[in-house]
């Protein structure tokens, strides 16, 4: 048993998170807060010799990337905790935790006059090292005070909005967030703007109230944190989102990033008429142009991408900020299908065009494969026949 035990705890995973050093006692915890996708692989190890402690937990899990704000939880649970990320079978990182001294957006104020909930939330931490279950933590706001118990509670608690990242996860999230909200229609069908009939059909602006928009900033930041640590997105100084709907993803990205990740960006979008009065060198057709300096690079976040002819010209209208550079097109959802014009994909069209690389959450494809064994054999079908009159995929 004792070698079957330490077989698991050294086998290798080639991309995720080993926490290492937990306090004894504190791991099963730290992995409910994680709370891995539950095809993931994990381990959780409980009382495990330590030179260094004495006992330890230890977890690990297939998974791709912690967000800042978890740390200061598993530095609020274990403040001798150690995180390892594991990239390509071996360990890309190691870093010990530092006892915060404050958490945001992590609990929720009891005081039901306070307004320090969500992402506005803060709460100072009074660290007891010696004795956790002494810590004591404090609204910034009106002083109500946790004590660490009922607050340790209250964060697993939050914690099925799930903190690990993996592109399946956000992918998963996304298309649930779709479903459920209508953003996502089929087993009907749809007369789009260029005369087919489609199977299915997105429309994000279903997703307009809070809880869509909390998911929507959690999976876009997700991604595109991802895309970086990935070195497949270059850093980029700027996020613009082309009007309508952009504007909100852009805004929902900046936001999403910094409160995750801690990375801070600026957002600018466009106006569909020229601004002339006020301060029209601040927003006159690109808003937030202001801040810009020339050279700097650019990110563009949208919704869905079908022919892309409506983003380029959007797009085009940066050419008045002067010299910039725009690094990439990150979408929600790619359709996978040629234009009538073209005979190529948006995404191709795009890449031509700009000659930048397109990024989407989700594809046709990858929507069908995750919902497909709930359709019936004439709804599949009808995918299959779509795309294979219209689509640069083909699906079975």
């Amino acid at each position: 048993m004792e070698r079957l035990e330490q077989k698991l705890l050294v086998q290798k995973i080639e991309r995720g998170v080993v926490i290492d050093h937990i306090t004894p006692c504190k791991g099963f915890l730290i992995y409910n807060i994680l709370n891995p996708d539950p095809g993931s692989t994990a381990v959780i190890a409980k009382n495990v010799p330590s030179t260094k402690l004495g006992r330890k937990d230890l977890v690990k899990i297939e998974g791709e990337y912690i967000t800042s704000s978890l740390v200061n939880v598993i530095a609020l649970i274990s403040p001798t905790a150690t995180i390892n990320i594991i990239s390509d079978w071996s360990v890309k990182s190691k870093e010990r935790v530092n006892p915060p001294r404050e958490v945001v957006g992590v609990i929720d104020c009891r005081n039901p006059s306070c307004g320090s909930k969500g992402p506005n939330s803060r709460f100072s931490v009074n660290l007891n090292t010696e004795n956790l279950e002494l810590t004591t933590l404090k609204c910034g706001s009106c002083g109500y005070v946790y004590y660490y118990e009922d607050a340790v509670k209250e964060i697993s608690q939050r914690a099925s909005s799930g903190i690990l990242v993996s592109r399946t996860r956000v992918q998963r999230e996304l298309l649930d967030l779709l479903v459920k909200k209508g953003g996502l229609r089929y087993r009907q069908k749809f007369r789009l703007k260029s005369g087919r009939v489609s199977p299915y059909f997105i429309n994000m602006g279903a997703l307009n109230d809070g809880e869509s928009l909390s998911k929507l900033r959690w999976i876009f930041a997700s991604y595109i944190a991802l895309l970086l640590k990935e070195n497949i997105l270059e850093d980029f100084d700027f996020v613009f989102g082309p009007a309508y709907k952009g504007i909100n993803l852009a805004s929902l990205v900046c936001e999403g990033l910094k409160e995750y990740y801690g990375i801070n960006k600026r957002f600018l979008y466009d106006r569909k008429e020229v601004k002339e009065y006020g301060d029209v060198r601040m927003d006159g057709s690109i808003v937030g142009s202001e801040y810009f300096q020339p050279g700097q690079k650019i990110l563009i976040v949208d919704d869905t991408v079908t022919t892309g002819r409506t983003k380029v010209a959007s797009i085009k209208k940066l050419d008045s900020l002067g010299s910039h550079r725009v690094v990439a097109v990150v979408v929600a959802v790619d359709r996978q299908e040629t234009s009538e014009e073209e005979g190529i994909s948006a995404v191709e069209y795009l890449e031509k065009t700009l000659g930048v690389r397109v990024h989407p959450i989700l594809t046709a494809s990858s929507i069908y494969e995750m919902i497909k064994s709930g359709l019936s054999q004439e709804e599949r079908e009808d995918w299959v026949r779509y795309y294979r009159d219209y689509g640069v995929v083909k699906l079975s």
